[in-house]
């Protein structure tokens, strides 16, 4: 996203093609689907080596693509392992980390992963304007190959996915090996006893996507073009904001485990909602960036928040096929259209800070529903968790 006007120049695309693009690329993100789903048959272990090594492999052939086609084609296939690997972690962390600390412990894996985030915008200033360009920054991305030789050796199976396994049957076994018997249990969550629970995070997470991948496919096409910030400006203020983001995860993730999954959820979306409309709005470099950061502070909260919901609202044998559906299937569709919806609007609504401060209202939305109809989860037991379904 960082080099989303690099991109644009290279392959000559103006808005409508820069959304229809990052659509298309968002469509592997809801791919990751039925990769995570695997991890309930097979275990969390296997699958999150495989995804390392997986996503490695299509950022370095993004590097290497030589027209549109191809960019789309590789960059869609590294989503769905980058996608899938980071589900499976959340996933993981819910099933090992004690009921009092869930939250905090998701809260831990965003922030790690911020690192990167930080050193994509250090990086993206020194490499985007040298003779490697934009394709530079895609050859750093083959460096998390270096980990798949410690996560196979080092990396030990949840507890309760081992409890799970040992508690089947042969028939249990062989039927898992079905590939029938594995499209029904990926979709099983729609027609059980928690499709309310699964439709309810579903919606959140389409409310922070309504908002949320705007911000971060547009960003820096509408700071480069629009307001004629330099690459290392760009750079700079992703580094910045995403370092004060940290505390977003940190707050959140104190919140979670002290106030309330409610609470901390509804707080995170409607802050959001205010800084995203301000960031797309707002003209002076000082006033862009003060809503910069106060928006990835929001949303990395809220992501934290409500990553937290989708892992523990659900039994073990289904955990991650219900995240997966929630946040990678059901709940990417507003991630997956808006992109393509606001360069479509952009030319008629007068530029992109018009297009997405029109969605703005969403997170508001998704606060209300919280309210109203999720539940408390905090310091519950996940198998108690997991016990209790919702009509």
């Amino acid at each position: 996203h960082l080099c989303t006007p690099d991109i644009a120049k290279t392959f000559r695309l103006d808005d409508r093609a820069v959304g229809t693009m990052a659509s298309f690329v968002r469509l592997g993100g809801m791919m990751s689907f039925f990769v995570v789903t695997i991890s309930d048959r097979v275990g969390r272990k296997p699958i999150i080596s495989a995804t390392v090594l997986l996503y490695a492999l299509f950022t370095f052939l993004t590097a290497i693509s030589r027209g549109l086609a191809s960019f789309t084609i590789f960059q869609s296939g590294a989503q769905i392992f980058l996608s899938a690997e980071f589900g499976v972690a959340i996933i993981m962390i819910s099933e090992e980390f004690s009921d009092s600390s869930r939250g905090r412990g998701v809260a831990l894996l965003h922030m790690v992963g911020l690192l990167g985030v930080v050193a994509g915008g250090f990086l993206y200033g020194r490499v985007a304007d040298s003779r490697f360009g934009w394709r530079g920054m895609y050859f750093i991305g083959i460096l998390p190959l270096l980990l798949v030789a410690f996560l196979r050796r080092n990396l030990r199976e949840t507890g309760r996915f081992e409890a799970l396994r040992n508690s089947r049957t042969p028939a249990q076994i062989a039927d898992l090996k079905k590939f029938g018997s594995s499209i029904a249990h990926a979709f099983a969550p729609l027609t059980g006893p928690y499709r309310g629970r699964l439709l309810l995070v579903a919606l959140l997470w389409n409310s922070v996507g309504l908002v949320g991948t705007p911000a971060v496919t547009f960003f820096s096409l509408y700071a480069k073009r629009d307001h004629h910030w330099t690459s290392a400006q760009i750079g700079q203020a992703v580094v910045i904001a995403y370092v004060i983001g940290a505390f977003g995860h940190l707050a959140a993730g104190w919140m979670l485990d002290r106030v309330g999954r409610k609470i901390t959820i509804s707080a995170t979306y409607i802050v959001g909602a205010v800084a995203i409309y301000m960031l797309f709005q707002t003209e002076t470099h000082s006033a862009i960036l003060t809503a910069m950061i106060v928006t990835v502070v929001a949303f990395q909260a809220a992501r934290t928040a409500t990553a937290t919901y989708s892992a523990e609202l659900f039994p073990t044998e289904i955990r991650a096929s219900s995240y997966s559906m929630t946040v990678n299937l059901l709940g990417s569709l507003a991630g997956l259209l808006t992109p393509f919806t606001i360069g479509a609007l952009s030319r008629s609504m007068g530029g992109l800070g018009n297009a997405v401060a029109v969605v703005s209202i969403a997170p508001v939305i998704g606060a209300a529903i919280v309210m109203l109809f999720a539940p408390e989860t905090r310091g519950v037991k996940l198998e108690e968790l997991g016990a209790v379904a919702v009509d």
